[in-house]
C-alpha cells in the first residue's frame, strides 16, 4: 500500500496527473475491452442467423410440410345426396352407387321421474358412481369406463353437466322429467352395446331405466352403401376413401344397396366356409404327420427331444412360464411360501387364506405385495415352483460352471479363503490353486465375493445339477448357430457339411454321433411343431372370420327380409329390386388446384427470397474502422442518441464477407440443380419445373420462377411436382440403380441437409445459450480475452502504484527541502 501525498509541497495537481499518465497507460485495456464487445456483438449477429434460419424452417414445416403442397377440388354430381372434399391424394372418380341407411347414434330414454333440474340427485336415490362406456370415433367401445361420481348435494343439472363435460363421449340431456342419453358417436358396436352401463347399474336404474318395457333403446347404426360396385359400410356419415372427404346426405337406390350388401354378404360367407374347410383339413394333416390329436398332445414329444438334447433343463413351455416373472420373484420364494401356495386351489384362495396362513409377516407382505397376474403365474406353475427356483439360483452364478467337471467341484468345495481377504488375494489364491484349469480360474474370478461365498457353501448335488444346467445352456446356444433346417439337412443328406461357417463347423465335428441324432429329433420336431401351431392359428382366424361372415350375413338377410326383397329360398328377388325406381349414381370427381399450388410455392420463393437476401446483405455491409466499441470514458461524454448512432456504424460489417454464411448460401443455392433420382419424370429438379436461381452473383443465389413453365409442369404432372418438393419415401441414402442416392424431397434436403449443415457450423462458432464460452470457438476467444483484461487491471494497479510511489517520493523531498531552507532562514 503507497502513502499518496497529493501535492501539497509541490503544489502540482498529482491526482489529475496521476489520471492522465493512465489514461494513457489504458489504452492497451481499453482495446481489449473493445475487442471482447466485437466478440459479443459477432457471437449475437451469428445466432441471429440460426434464430433465422430456425423461423424459416418453421415456416416450411408448417405451410409445406404438414400440410400438402397438392391442393385438389372435388365435384359432386348430386351433393344433395353426397358431398365430397378432396385431399391432394384424390385421384380418378368415386361413384356412390346408393345409400340404404345413414349412420345414427345409439340413445337411451327413460321414464319419467319427479324431478326438476334443482331437484337434488340424492332425492332420486341415486349417490354414488355411474361407469359409462360409450362408443368411440374409431366405431369401437371405449377399452375403459368413464366414472361419473354423484354426490349428495349434487343437483340433476349438475349431473347432466358433469356427464357433459365428461369423456364419457355421451350427451346428456334431462327434460320434462326425463333423462336421455345419446351417444356423441355414431355407429354400431358389432355384438354389444353402444352406451354401456358398466358401474353403478342400480343407481342408473334409479333415473327411470329399472323397467326395460318402459325404456327407449335405440340402437346405434352404420351407413350402409355401395361405393365403385362394392357394398360396404361405415360408422360415421362422413370418412375418407380413396383421398375423398365423403358426407352420405340421405339414402337412395336404397333397395339396390341392401340387394348388393346381401349378396356380398353371402359371397364371403361361402368363401369364409371354403377356406375354414381348407384350414381345418391342413390341420388334421398336420396332427397327423405329428401323431397328435390337438394342440396340447405335441409337448409330450416334442419335450422328450429337448431333454434329449439338452439334457436336465427347462423345457420350452417351462421357459415361457417362467420369464413371466423375473429370477429375483423364483429365487426370493421360501419354501414356506412354495408350500402355502402348492395347498391353495385357486389365486382368490391364496389372497383369501393369506392371513389365516402360518406365514410369517415378512411372507405375508411379500404375497400381498404381488399382482394379480404374478399370482396368477405362481398358481398356474404351483407344481413347477421348486424347479424355478433351483432355475433362479443357477441363474445367478451357476452358469459359470460350463467348464466344470467332478474334480472341479471337488477342488472347489476345498477351496477356503478368509473373509477379510481382498478381492486381490483371493483370486491370487484361484490363481495359484493346481486343482483349477484356466476356464475354472476365470469363471470364479468372474464372480463378487459373495456370490463364491454361496458356491462354495452349495452342495455337491446341486453344484452338479448347476454344471449339467450350465453345459445345457452351451449346446442350446450351439444349436441355435445352426437352426433345425439345416441340422436336419446335415443329417439327410440335403445339406453338405462343406457349407457350413468355420465356426458351425467347429462345433459340428466336436459334437459326438449321438448328439447329432439328439439334435436332429429336436430339428425334426420343432419343424412339425412350427408348422402345427401355425396350421392351428390358421384354423383358429379362419373360425373368428366365419363367425364374423355369419353375423354379416344375418344382418344382411335380416335388412332384405324387411325390405322385402328376399324369396322362399332366402336368395334376392332381382324382379322386385330392378323394378324399383333408380336414382342417378352420384359421382365425385377431382381437379388439380393448379392456382393454389402457384400461390404456395410463389409464396415460399419470396419468403427464401427475403431469408437469402437478409442474409447477403449482412456479408455486404460496410465496415466503419473509424467507428470502435465505444469505452466506458467515451460514452460517460456522449447522449443516448449519439451512443446510439455510434454502435449503429460500430456493428456494421461485422459479417462482411464471411466464409461460414457464403458457404451455407451456396449449399443452399446447389440443391436447385439437385436430380432427384426417385421421380421417374422429366420434372425431377426445381429448374426442370421452371424454378431458378438469380442470374446476378450479387443477389446471393435468390429465386426465380418462370410462372409459365411452373404452370405447364403442374397441369402436366402436379404429383411428380408434389413428390420433387415433398418425397415422403425419400432417404438420405438410397439404392436406385444400383447406386446409394439421395431421393428426399428438395424441403428436406434444404431443411436437414443445407440449413442443419448451416446451423450446426454457426453453433460450432457461435454456439448457443445453453453452451457454456468454453464450447465454441467465440466462447474460447471471449475466456482468453477476460483473462488477459485481468492480467491488464492488475498491471495497472501496479504501474499506478507505482507513479504515486515516484511522486509521493518527490513529495517528501520537496518538503524536506522546504523544511531546511526555513531553518536556514532562522539562523
Amino acid at each position: 500500500m503507497v502513502n499518496r501525498i497529493g501535492g501539497l509541497a509541490s503544489g502540482m495537481d498529482i491526482d489529475s496527473i496521476v489520471k492522465k499518465l493512465m489514461n494513457a497507460e489504458r489504452a492497451p485495456l481499453n482495446k481489449l475491452y473493445q475487442k471482447k464487445q466485437t466478440y459479443e456483438w459477432q457471437r449475437d449477429a451469428y445466432r441471429s442467423i440460426n434464430t433465422k434460419l430456425k423461423t424459416f424452417d418453421t415456416y416450411i414445416s408448417d405451410n409445406l410440410v404438414l400440410k400438402s403442397l397438392i391442393s385438389k377440388t372435388a365435384a359432386s354430381s348430386n351433393s344433395n345426396l353426397v358431398s365430397a372434399t378432396a385431399t391432394g391424394s384424390a385421384a380418378g372418380s368415386l361413384s356412390i352407387e346408393g345409400v340404404s341407411q345413414l349412420a345414427t347414434a345409439a340413445r337411451k330414454v327413460g321414464e319419467q321421474v319427479n324431478a326438476v333440474g334443482s331437484t337434488k340427485m340424492a332425492d332420486l336415490g341415486a349417490t354414488g358412481t355411474i361407469e359409462f362406456k360409450a362408443i368411440q370415433k374409431n366405431g369401437q367401445l371405449a377399452s375403459e369406463a368413464t366414472k361419473i361420481e354423484i354426490t349428495s348435494d349434487m343437483t340433476v343439472d349438475q349431473f347432466i353437466s358433469k356427464v357433459n363435460s365428461s369423456n364419457a363421449g355421451i350427451s346428456a340431456v334431462f327434460e320434462n322429467g326425463r333423462f336421455s342419453f345419446t351417444a356423441k358417436n355414431t355407429g354400431d358396436v358389432k355384438g354389444d352395446e353402444e352406451i354401456k352401463v358398466t358401474g353403478g347399474v342400480d343407481i342408473f336404474n334409479k333415473l327411470g331405466f329399472a323397467d326395460p318395457s318402459k325404456v327407449q333403446n335405440i340402437e346405434g347404426k352404420n351407413a350402409i352403401f355401395t361405393v365403385n360396385g362394392i357394398a360396404t359400410e361405415r360408422t360415421t356419415n362422413t370418412f375418407l376413401i380413396s383421398g375423398y372427404n365423403v358426407t352420405l346426405k340421405d339414402t337412395f337406390n336404397g333397395l339396390q344397396t341392401i340387394s348388393d350388401k346381401y349378396k356380398a354378404a353371402v359371397e364371403e360367407f361361402n368363401n369364409a366356409t371354403d377356406n375354414l374347410a381348407n384350414k381345418q383339413a391342413n390341420l388334421t394333416t398336420k396332427q397327423s404327420a405329428y401323431g397328435a390329436s390337438d394342440i396340447n398332445s405335441y409337448t409330450a414329444n416334442h419335450e422328450t427331444a429337448y431333454k434329449n438334447a439338452f439334457g436336465n433343463t427347462l423345457s420350452l413351455s417351462q421357459q415361457v412360464q417362467y420369464n413371466k416373472l423375473g429370477s429375483d420373484t423364483w429365487r426370493n420364494l421360501s419354501t414356506d411360501e412354495i408350500d402355502f401356495i402348492k395347498n391353495q386351489s385357486s389365486v382368490q384362495g391364496i389372497k383369501d387364506n393369506i392371513d389365516g396362513s402360518t406365514l410369517s409377516d415378512e411372507s405375508k407382505a411379500k404375497l400381498k405385495d404381488l399382482s394379480n397376474s404374478a399370482l396368477d403365474v405362481l398358481f398356474t406353475n404351483k407344481d413347477q415352483l421348486t424347479d424355478f427356483k433351483a432355475q433362479a439360483d443357477y441363474a445367478k452364478y451357476g452358469t459359470k460352471l460350463k467348464d466344470f467337471d467332478q474334480n472341479a467341484i471337488d477342488a472347489l468345495k476345498r477351496f477356503s479363503y478368509n473373509s477379510n481377504d481382498s478381492i486381490d488375494k483371493i483370486h491370487k489364491d484361484i490363481d495359484d490353486n493346481p486343482e483349477f484349469t484356466k476356464e475354472v480360474k476365470d469363471a470364479l474370478k468372474s464372480l463378487s465375493k459373495d456370490d463364491l461365498t454361496n458356491l462354495i457353501a452349495t452342495d455337491s448335488a446341486t453344484l452338479k445339477t448347476y454344471q449339467e444346467k450350465a453345459q445345457a445352456d452351451d449346446l442350446k446356444q450351439k444349436y441355435s448357430q445352426f437352426g433345425d433346417a439345416l441340422i436336419k439337412g446335415l443329417q439327410d443328406g440335403s445339406k453338405k457339411v462343406e457349407d457350413l461357417t468355420t465356426e458351425q463347423k467347429e462345433i459340428w465335428d466336436n459334437l459326438t454321433p449321438e448328439k447329432k441324432v439328439q439334435f436332429n429329433a429336436l430339428a425334426e420336431q420343432n419343424i412339425l411343431r412350427k408348422e402345427y401351431l401355425t396350421a392351428d392359428a390358421e384354423e383358429k382366424a379362419a373360425v373368428t372370420r366365419l363367425n364374423e361372415a355369419t353375423s354379416t350375413q344375418n344382418a344382411a338377410k335380416a335388412d332384405a327380409d324387411v325390405a322385402g326383397i328376399l324369396n322362399g329360398d332366402g336368395s334376392i328377388d332381382d324382379a322386385k329390386v330392378n323394378a324399383a325406381p333408380k336414382a342417378q349414381a352420384v359421382t365425385m370427381t377431382s381437379t388439380t388446384n393448379v392456382d393454389d399450388i402457384m400461390t404456395k410455392i410463389k409464396e415460399f420463393v419470396t419468403t427464401y427470397n427475403g431469408f437469402i437476401k437478409d442474409l447477403s446483405d449482412q456479408t455486404k455491409e460496410t465496415k466503419y474502422r473509424d467507428y470502435t466499441p465505444l469505452t466506458s470514458e467515451q460514452r460517460e461524454e456522449m447522449s443516448e442518441s449519439e451512443i446510439k448512432l455510434w454502435e449503429e456504424k460500430a456493428k456494421s460489417g461485422l459479417l462482411r464477407g464471411d466464409t461460414l454464411i457464403r458457404e451455407g448460401l451456396s449449399n443452399m443455392r446447389a440443391l436447385v440443380y439437385q436430380s432427384n433420382p426417385a421421380i421417374d419424370s422429366k420434372y425431377n429438379t426445381l429448374f426442370s419445373i421452371g424454378i431458378t436461381t438469380s442470374k446476378n452473383y450479387n443477389d446471393g443465389g435468390t429465386l426465380q420462377i418462370d410462372e409459365k413453365k411452373l404452370r405447364e409442369a403442374l397441369e402436366e404432372n402436379p404429383e411428380a411436382v408434389e413428390k420433387l418438393f415433398n418425397n415422403s419415401e425419400g432417404k438420405e441414402k438410397d439404392i436406385v440403380d444400383g447406386k446409394t442416392v439421395d431421393t428426399r424431397g428438395y424441403l428436406d434436403k434444404l431443411r436437414f441437409g443445407a440449413m442443419k449443415s448451416f446451423e450446426l457450423t454457426i453453433e460450432k462458432k457461435a454456439g448457443r445459450s445453453t453452451m457454456t464460452d468454453a464450447q465454441y470457438v467465440i466462447g474460447k476467444n471471449l475466456v482468453d480475452t477476460e483473462s488477459r483484461i485481468s492480467t491488464w487491471k492488475r498491471k495497472l494497479e501496479d504501474i499506478e502504484a507505482r507513479y504515486w510511489k515516484q511522486f509521493t517520493a518527490m513529495e517528501t523531498a520537496i518538503n524536506k527541502a522546504n523544511s531546511q531552507s526555513s531553518l536556514f532562514a532562522q539562523g
